[in-house]
């Protein structure tokens, strides 16, 4: 089955901050983003990674579901975002446009907890290396 392009969205951060870091600065951004659609938040953290869901404001339900992991390697750690998880608009014309052109419910909000991120690592580390993945094409 053909998933919408956006599902590729991601973001890739190369630092010299900590995992542990890196994982608390993820944590604070999802608290940052402030999008009509709905609210991100904390699921689950382990050592490496953590588990966050989109629900919408008014029913709860869970829109979108996505990851930060990380990896240290050589005196860097690597943090990495991935959608798992992902509800589709519906609705209207939108059943008539195929799976891949689709768009994902709640996808502002993901961008804006990736933009966040990405600043709130800047700001500690001047030297990171970010790759962008949006998702548009």
């Amino acid at each position: 089955m053909a998933k919408p392009v956006q599902t590729r969205a991601s973001v890739s951060i190369g630092s010299s901050l900590s995992e542990g870091r890196m994982l608390e600065l993820a944590e604070k951004s999802s608290s940052a983003v402030d999008d009509n659609v709905g609210r991100i938040r904390l699921e689950s953290r382990a050592a490496h990674s953590e588990i966050f869901s989109l629900r919408d404001h008014f029913e709860g339900h869970e829109l979108m579901r996505f990851e930060v992991t990380t990896t240290r390697s050589v005196g860097r750690t690597t943090a990495r975002t991935a959608i798992t998880s992902f509800t589709v608009k519906e609705g209207g014309i939108a059943s008539l446009v195929p799976m891949a052109k689709r768009k994902l419910a709640g996808f502002s909000a993901y961008e804006a907890f990736m933009d966040q991120y990405v600043s709130a690592v800047v700001a500690e580390d001047r030297q990171a290396i970010v790759t962008l993945v949006d998702g548009k094409d």
